[in-house]
């Protein structure tokens, strides 16, 4: 897993505020839309969450719902 995907995979298993903003401002990623992707292909269940600002302006916010369940690896 990439640098980035691995700090926005922290910041969501904190609970951390996680926008396309807060990612940019914070280092976790520059498109977060992608990287939330990815990590859904890997399993990760992410809700996104439709919100607006007090001026009225929308954007979303993410939250970890699951992680994947662990693959059993052949002996």
């Amino acid at each position: 897993m990439r640098s980035g995907q691995n700090k926005l995979l922290t910041a969501l298993r904190k609970r951390m505020r996680v926008t396309r903003k807060t990612a940019i401002e914070n280092g976790w990623a520059e498109n977060v839309t992608a990287a939330i992707s990815k990590l859904r292909k890997k399993g990760y269940v992410i809700e996104a969450i439709s919100a607006k600002t007090p001026e009225g302006k929308s954007y979303t916010r993410y939250r970890l719902v699951s992680e994947p369940l662990p693959t059993k690896q052949a002996a």
